[in-house]
């Protein structure tokens, strides 16, 4: 029994784990419900956001009563850090109003930070999405598999790559992105396909408002140190919304790997 306990946990401890982590969140929620689903998949630690505040997922969950309509979801891209316990995974959603058997209402795009808990078990840290996406086909999940470069984990040299950013961006968004941003990136807006090459990325960065206020509100570090996450709020046009970075450690430094942006 102890060694299938140990087999088990290894076989967790990959990104097939982290993949599976996801698939099951999502078809717990078809099954069981949302509510049950986010109660069940967050860490006890995992951040939401609630009308531009991050707030604590269970505390807000075990507030909210349990709505009829079918979420479903399936990870599109997955990356996982060299300690092969911390990772993230984006893809489309799907919302129904009440069975499996209605047409679709609402589309977007997820994106969900995990880690392995104390216990051992595939926990989310934090989740924020987008919306109003044109329709896309589950597909096979793709694997980042980016070059990247483990340090100690210092969570400071994430935060102050993030101000650097914050202030680059106040000056000149286009050059704030093109010095920051991988090679291997994925950039999330409300009703866009995620921009992973080039040219699409230069159409999101070029629509995004060259005005918004960064206010960084929590973050996150792989055991590793080469992936890291980062939350915060943003304000533009006096909306207050929120946003997350995903930043990879590589050769030249610490870099976007995706960014979430809603405004």
């Amino acid at each position: 029994m102890l060694l299938t306990f140990v087999l088990q946990s290894q076989a967790q401890r990959t990104i097939d784990g982290l993949i599976d982590a996801e698939k099951n969140f999502a078809a717990y929620s078809v099954e069981h419900g949302t509510k049950n689903a986010f109660l069940k998949f967050l860490d006890s630690n995992g951040v939401v956001f609630e009308q531009g505040k991050a707030v604590n997922g269970i505390e807000s969950w075990n507030k909210k009563q349990e709505r009829p309509g079918i979420l479903n979801w399936h990870p599109q891209f997955a990356e996982i850090a060299s300690s092969n316990d911390f990772g993230y995974t984006t893809g489309p959603w799907t919302f129904q109003p009440n069975t499996v058997s209605d047409s679709v209402v609402a589309r977007g795009q997820y994106f969900t930070v995990w880690h392995i808990d104390k216990n051992g078990e595939w926990k989310f840290l934090t989740d924020l999405g987008v919306g109003k996406m044109p329709e896309v086909a589950f597909s096979a999940t793709k694997k980042i598999t980016a070059k990247k470069i483990s340090n100690s984990g210092f969570i400071d040299q994430v935060l102050k790559a993030e101000e650097n950013f914050i202030a680059a961006y106040g000056e000149n968004k286009a050059k704030a992105y093109k010095k920051l941003l991988s090679n291997k990136t994925i950039l999330l807006r409300n009703g866009r396909l995620p921009a992973t090459s080039v040219d699409d990325q230069e159409v999101v960065i070029k629509q995004t408002p060259s005005h918004i206020e960064f206010t960084i509100a929590g973050s996150g570090i792989a055991p590793s140190g080469d992936l890291a996450f980062i939350y915060g709020n943003t304000k533009s046009n006096g909306k207050a919304e929120n946003y997350l970075h995903i930043w990879r450690r590589e050769k030249e430094g610490w870099r976007i790997a995706l960014e979430v942006l809603r405004y």
